[in-house]
């Protein structure tokens, strides 16, 4: 399979072209805006891995998921 760098390229800066973080919105975030954006990160990053030829990583998945189910289901402190 011979893949061609500059589709590669392309669709790599499809999305943003600048390819820079865009927050939520300048200075400190909320709380619930940290959980928020932690959520969207780990969501994006096992679509990403499991996307990939091959499944991606499977460990990194599994690993990604327990934090991802830890966020959206928060034991409660004691």
């Amino acid at each position: 399979m011979n893949l061609n760098k500059n589709n590669y390229t392309m669709e790599f800066y499809k999305n943003n072209p600048t390819n820079l973080h865009t927050p939520i919105k300048k200075g400190k975030l909320t709380k619930k805006q940290k959980i928020q954006e932690i959520i969207f990160n780990l969501e994006t990053c096992i679509e990403t891995e499991k996307s990939k030829l091959g499944g991606g990583n499977k460990e990194l998945i599994v690993k990604l998921q327990n934090k991802l189910n830890q966020k959206l289901n928060p034991t409660p402190k004691s």
